[in-house]
């Protein structure tokens, strides 16, 4: 066996530097980087740059399935390259779903990125611990890891600060329409659950990794993920897990109920009671936990499906959440990819049922989401995935910056506390340009 394709590793302990502190020492001389953190248990940190392969996929048209058949080719992709050990890092677009659910696009897709991108790694990082693990089939790489822990911690050299900050795109008015055209859909019968957003931009010169580090740093969320692409940047802090799969082993973590975090530690648990005391809010998370344990029963083993965790409470910089845990076992025959793929687009940012709920909002949002409410995360030489929704997330491309935030939509939602949900859901964001 060629010694190229072999992983070594090297454990180098308390190495007195966070992954946010090392990742803030690379320089322009690491390409590509990319950066993944989940805090659950200790907290995991998987950093990784100078990919040796990719996958770019973008729809040529709107057919469930094309002549190449997207999904046999991806799925050869990530195996051509599990076979050689490699670590995956990427993520699929909300916009996928016009191929997966043959829905026609007339949302504006102004951001023109991928649908599916994804690099595969020969060399890796992971901080746990207090350890660094280094993945590497180049002694060079290791090297590389050395010598970056001996940088100088770099300046924040900044750039130039836009005081106005980030603008919404729409106006009030324009969504109380969207939102009156819900509340008909739903009385009407068509959709019982949407998920309304609006996108936020803003410019800056600020550098994407300043950005990020920022972002971390001040929203100590689930899920952080940073992505280099090809003239884009990822900058994700969400809270919400999609999909994790290990030793064939399935859970999802629909998120849905939503208070502010209060102003005072009394006010802070108000809020958090009346969130677990609204009937409104219970009914809004046991619909998308029923739309996801039905989407697990048709990858999973019949009578594995179960729901783990129910209004279960998460804690995050602006906002208290509710969320469910559902569990099962894939059913044989049926590859992690596959199952990934297959309970795309996450029911807690569509609705239910989820092809109409994806309609609707095509018709509603001017604006493809683009990465917005995909999902982002990694695959592992031995077929094990961990994906996050890419919400509370800002997309960089040029000097641009976009932030797109939004809500679930029921029979008894208001306009007023809806729109208000979004704000909230965008204010941990909106300190990173100062």
């Amino acid at each position: 066996m060629n010694n190229k394709s072999i992983n070594k590793t090297k454990i180098i302990k308390n190495p007195g530097i966070s992954a946010v502190e090392f990742f803030e020492k690379l320089s322009g001389k690491e390409k590509n980087v990319c950066f993944l953190h989940t805090a659950s248990g200790n907290g995991k940190s998987i950093l990784a740059w100078g990919p040796v392969s990719k996958f770019v996929y973008k729809m040529a048209g709107f057919k469930r399935r094309n002549s190449k058949n997207f999904e046999q080719i991806f799925e050869n992709f990530i195996i051509q390259n599990t076979k050689k050990r490699r670590k995956l890092i990427g993520y699929f677009s909300y916009d996928l779903s016009y191929q997966l659910y043959d829905v026609k696009r007339h949302a504006k897709d102004d951001l023109k990125l991928p649908d599916v991108h994804f690099f595969a790694f020969d060399n890796w990082v992971v901080f746990e611990n207090r350890k660094i693990k280094v993945f590497y089939k180049d002694a060079k790489f290791l090297a590389k890891v050395y010598e970056i822990l001996k940088r100088k911690n770099r300046e924040d050299k900044g750039g130039k600060i836009n005081k106005a900050g980030f603008k919404m795109t729409i106006s009030k008015e324009q969504y109380k329409k969207a939102y009156e055209k819900i509340e008909n859909y739903i009385k009407a019968g068509d959709i019982y659950q949407i998920n309304l957003t609006q996108r936020l931009e803003a410019s800056t010169s600020q550098k994407p990794r300043e950005l990020f580090a920022k972002i971390i740093k001040t929203n100590p969320v689930e899920f952080a993920a940073y992505v280099e692409g090809d003239g884009f940047e990822i900058l994700s802090a969400s809270p919400e897990r999609f999909i994790k799969i290990e030793n064939r082993k399935i859970e999802t973590c629909p998120i849905k109920g939503t208070r502010p975090r209060g102003r005072t530690a009394k006010e802070d648990e108000k809020f958090r009671k009346e969130l677990l005391k609204s009937e409104k809010e219970a009914a809004e998370l046991d619909m998308i936990t029923d739309l996801l344990r039905n989407d697990l029963g048709k990858v999973c083993k019949i009578g594995s499906v179960k729901v783990a965790g129910n209004r279960l409470i998460s804690k995050c910089p602006t906002v208290w959440h509710t969320y469910s845990k559902i569990v099962g076992e894939l059913d044989d025959g049926v590859t992690p990819i596959r199952a990934l793929i297959s309970m795309l687009p996450g029911g807690s940012i569509t609705g239910c049922p989820k092809k109409r709920a994806i309609e609707i909002i095509d018709e509603l949002e001017p604006k493809t989401r683009g990465i917005y409410t995909g999902v982002i995360g990694y695959v592992d030489p031995n077929f094990d995935l961990d994906f996050n929704i890419a919400i509370r997330t800002v997309i960089k491309k040029g000097g641009k910056l976009y932030l797109q935030v939004g809500g679930g939509i029921v029979y008894d939602s208001t306009e007023k506390a809806e729109y208000e949900e979004t704000l909230l859901k965008a204010g941990s964001f909106l300190g990173i340009l100062k």
